[in-house]
């Protein structure tokens, strides 16, 4: 069954960049842009509220990935659920996550960028216990003018809602030099510091500036790992933007080891687009085989396209976890 395509009259891509103490601020490749919700509340009210179905995996054919590993970036259904705190966002959202316990999911990856439609941390809380869900980390999103009693907010809420990892789903767009890139791992290093005393680890997602030379061969990433407490900091690698930066994701897991304890599995089309997972170009085995047991859980993304209204984010993440649940390495 299709989901019903969601109440926008455009959509635009939402990445990552608003500050936790303001309202969104631009990027200049993933530009977070307010979206009109201007359809009607009669075709909103209209909207299929039951659950898509999908057949489940025989256990004859289960790889090695267990289901308590893997999870699924919400941002994959930001334009369908909506950027508001109506009623029938709410709705949309709590269908949202029926559907993805249904299929099989035990974890999800929240952004906190729409304050959960409206909804506090606790109310959040209690929509994953009521289906069996947690949530593998958080994403929101932090400036070198996060002060630490806006982190230490937004502690609450990753500890509300049982989050073990929390941080930046993207890394300022404005860093370009080495004491630029070494204040912000300093930063971060506290952040984390104050994460790690409540029982959490900050998080970094990975795009692909981070992998681009700074001063002397030396990248951004370079820079953010030497100079953060492992104890405090981990990554969260993004499979598509690694190999869209020209890098080759084994090696860099190999490279980095258990400083990555998350991987965005994202699919590279042979354009260079993004895709379902499985349906692309990524050696997803060969990766996952280098990283070990460094990998704590294994995030299914699967961006929602520009400028697609129709787009039914509901089958790629549910075919992006039938292909964790199936892969051999």
């Amino acid at each position: 069954m299709t989901a019903p395509a969601p109440a926008t009259s455009t959509m635009r891509e939402v990445r990552l960049g608003r500050p936790v103490d303001g309202p969104p601020r631009p990027l200049r490749r993933r530009r977070l842009r307010s979206i009109a919700l201007v359809a009607a509340i009669a075709l909103l009210a209209s909207a299929c509220t039951s659950t898509p179905q999908y057949p489940t995996v025989d256990p004859a054919d289960r790889g090695p990935i267990p289901d308590s590993r893997i999870s699924v970036q919400l941002f994959n259904f930001f334009s369908y659920v909506g950027f508001g705190e109506s009623e029938e966002e709410q709705a949309r959202q709590a269908q949202v996550l029926t559907a993805l316990s249904d299929a099989g999911y035990t974890h999800v990856e929240p952004i906190d960028y729409t304050h959960f439609q409206g909804l506090t941390a606790q109310e959040y809380r209690a929509l994953l216990d009521a289906r069996g869900l947690q949530a593998s980390s958080l994403h929101t999103s932090v400036t070198m003018s996060t002060t630490d009693e806006q982190w230490q907010a937004t502690l609450d809420t990753a500890q509300t809602i049982g989050a073990p990892y929390v941080g930046a789903g993207s890394t300022p767009e404005d860093l370009t030099t080495r004491e630029g890139w070494e204040a912000y791992a300093d930063r971060i290093d506290q952040l984390g510091a104050m994460a790690r005393e409540r029982g959490m680890r900050y998080l970094v997602h990975l795009h692909d500036t981070e992998f681009a030379a700074v001063e002397g061969g030396e990248s951004a990433l370079d820079i953010l790992v030497s100079r953060t407490d492992p104890a405090n900091v981990t990554f969260e690698l993004d499979l598509y933007w690694a190999v869209k930066a020209g890098e080759d994701p084994v090696a860099l897991v190999r490279r980095y080891g258990d400083r990555i304890a998350l991987l965005h599995v994202k699919d590279m089309a042979a354009d260079g687009s993004i895709t379902t997972a499985g349906d692309g170009v990524i050696d997803f085995a060969a990766v996952f085989a280098a990283a070990g047991d460094n990998v704590d859980f294994y995030v299914i993304e699967r961006d929602p396209p520009l400028d697609d209204s129709s787009f039914d984010p509901f089958p790629p993440s549910i075919a992006g976890l039938r292909f964790l649940q199936t892969i051999q390495f």
